[in-house]
């Protein structure tokens, strides 16, 4: 869990995510391979705290797709610059930032 909240902290950082507000909203680029792969764009949201992250999808409305994931249950990685890397037992996510969020 430590090496996957730190790699949503890289990213988040790497990015410049951060919101002068402390929020973390942006438009990315997604990307679902389960053997069958699946490219969507979508609104994300990430908590954070000390020991918690999570990362939302909240455009992926009527899909049947996954729209949240932890670092307690799913490994996370960052590849430099690119995309954070997300894995599950059925998927493989990738998320690349594609347009800041105004801040509210």
């Amino acid at each position: 869990m430590k090496e996957s909240l730190s790699a949503l902290q890289q990213f988040i950082s790497d990015f410049n995510l951060r919101q002068s507000n402390g929020v973390i909203a942006f438009r990315a680029a997604l990307h679902f391979d389960n053997g069958q792969q699946h490219t969507d764009d979508s609104e994300v949201h990430i908590i954070t705290s000390d020991n918690i992250g999570a990362v939302y999808f909240l455009s992926l409305d009527g899909k049947n797709l996954p729209d949240m994931f932890s670092v307690t249950e799913h490994p996370f990685t960052y590849v430099a610059g690119e995309c954070l890397k997300i894995e599950s037992p059925v998927y493989t996510v990738t998320v690349s930032p594609t347009e800041k969020i105004p801040a509210q």
